[in-house]
C-alpha cells in the first residue's frame, strides 16, 4: 500500500514536532506488522529527506501485546517451554536501545483478543524481562506511540472501518501548538497545587501532588494526543475510584472496575468482568498497586471511547489514573520517589457526568467536563 498525502503529513508532525529529528541520527521505527505499511513507508521516507539513518523492525515493540506480528506472539506464549519463556535476547535489545536516538512506535492490532487463551503469568514474566529495555527507551524521552486502525480496532469501537480511519486522521492532523498553549493553563493551576481531589460517581479520591510539575501533552509522545499529566506522591493517596470506562488488559477486557486505597495502596480492587485478571496485575509486584500518574484528558474532538487507551485517555474532560510506574521525567514524573513497577496501566474514568469535579487545593479545575481556570 502506498502513502497517501495524509500518511506522510503524518509522518512529518511524528519526525519534526514529536522527536525534533535531526540529519545523522539513528531512528528506529517498530512496527507491530504490515497493517500499518503505509504509514511505516512515509516516515522512512521523511527520515530519509532529514539526513536520519532509518530502521524498521517489529521485534521492538518491547510491551506485551503491542507487538503480535500476525499471530506470532500467540504461537509464542502457546508453545515456548521454561527455558523459551525465560530466555531474552539481551544482545540485540541492549544494542537496538543503544544504537537508536529516537523511537516510532506504530502499533496495529489485528486481534485485540490475541492473548486471552494466554495465561496472565506468562505475560507478566515477559514484561518483567522485557521493562528494562522499555523503561530506557521511555526514559530517553525520544519516542512518540500511535496505534494505526485496523478492522478489529474498529469492531472493538463499535464502529465502521471507514469511519475510523477519517477519525484517526482527523483526530492526529491538529495545530499541536495550538494545543499546546491551550493545556498549558491546566498545567499551570497543576505546578502550583499541593492537592488533587476527585469527586463523582461511587469516588472520593485525594492525594498530594506537592513538588511535582505537570505536563501538558501535546503530540510529544502520543499521536492523537491532548492531555496533561503528573505523577502523584503515591504513598498519600487514600479514598475510592469508580472507572466507567472498559480497559483491555493481556486480551481481556476489563469492565466497571472499583479501587479503594489506603496510604497509596491498593486494599480493595473489584470488577464487574475481569476480576481474575485484575487482581493478578496488581499482584505483579509492590509497585502495581500504586498510583503512578494522573492524567487529564482534554482533546475535545474525541468524544466517545473506542476500548483503546491511547484514544480514550484524550477525551475532553476525562481523567486517567496509571497503576505502576511512575515516569522519571522532570515534568510528568517523579525524578526522586517515583513509584517502580514493570506495569503501567492506565484505567480511564468519566468525569463529564453531573457532579463530577476534580479539584486543586479545594478549587475546581475539571467540573462535569469542563475546565475552569
Amino acid at each position: 500500500m502506498q502513502p497517501t498525502i495524509k500518511d506522510f503529513r503524518l509522518a512529518k508532525i511524528l519526525l519534526n514536532h514529536s522527536l525534533n529529528l535531526k540529519a545523522s541520527e539513528h531512528l528506529l521505527i517498530t512496527a507491530s506488522d504490515s497493517a500499518s505499511f503505509s504509514l511505516v513507508k512515509a516516515v522512512y521516507i521523511e527520515a530519509l529527506k532529514i539526513g536520519a539513518y532509518p530502521v524498521i523492525d517489529s521485534q521492538f515493540n518491547f510491551a506485551v501485546g503491542r507487538s503480535n506480528i500476525n499471530g506470532l506472539a500467540y504461537q509464542y506464549y502457546k508453545l515456548a517451554n521454561k527455558w523459551q519463556l525465560n530466555y531474552i535476547p539481551h544482545e540485540l535489545l541492549a544494542a537496538a536501545v543503544k544504537w537508536a536516538d529516537a523511537y516510532v512506535r506504530i502499533i496495529t492490532i489485528d486481534n485485540t483478543r490475541e492473548l486471552r487463551q494466554i495465561t496472565p503469568e506468562k505475560i507478566t514474566l515477559r514484561n518483567k524481562l522485557t521493562r528494562p529495555y522499555l523503561d530506557q527507551m521511555v526514559d530517553s524521552d525520544r519516542w512518540i506511540l500511535t496505534y494505526f486502525p485496523t478492522p478489529a480496532m474498529a469492531q472493538e469501537a463499535g464502529v465502521a472501518f471507514d469511519w475510523l480511519m477519517d477519525f484517526y486522521y482527523r483526530a492526529c492532523l491538529v495545530d499541536y501548538q495550538k494545543m499546546k498553549n491551550q493545556l498549558l493553563k491546566i498545567e499551570r493551576v497543576l505546578d502550583q497545587g499541593k492537592k488533587v481531589t476527585i469527586v463523582g460517581n461511587n469516588t472520593n479520591l485525594s492525594f498530594s501532588i506537592e513538588g511535582r510539575l505537570a505536563k501538558a501533552s501535546s503530540g510529544e509522545r502520543n499521536i492523537p494526543d491532548g492531555e496533561v499529566f503528573l505523577a502523584p506522591v503515591h504513598q498519600t493517596v487514600n479514598g475510592k475510584i469508580f472507572f466507567e470506562f472498559p480497559s483491555v488488559a493481556y486480551g481481556n477486557e476489563i469492565v466497571d472496575i472499583y479501587l479503594e486505597f489506603k496510604q497509596g495502596q491498593v486494599i480493595k480492587a473489584k470488577a464487574k468482568k475481569g476480576q481474575n485478571i485484575l487482581e493478578k496485575i496488581l499482584a505483579t509486584d509492590q509497585g502495581a498497586s500504586r498510583l503512578g500518574e494522573l492524567g487529564i484528558g482534554a482533546n475535545y474532538q474525541i468524544k466517545m471511547p473506542m476500548n483503546n487507551t491511547l484514544f480514550d485517555e484524550k477525551i475532553g474532560g476525562t481523567i486517567h489514573l496509571a497503576l505502576g510506574r511512575s515516569y522519571k521525567e522532570k515534568r510528568g514524573g517523579a525524578p526522586q520517589g517515583a513509584n517502580e513497577s514493570t506495569v503501567h496501566w492506565d484505567i480511564v474514568k468519566n468525569m463529564r457526568s453531573k457532579g463530577s469535579i476534580l479539584s486543586v487545593d479545594n478549587k475546581p479545575l475539571l467540573k462535569e467536563g469542563r475546565f475552569i481556570y
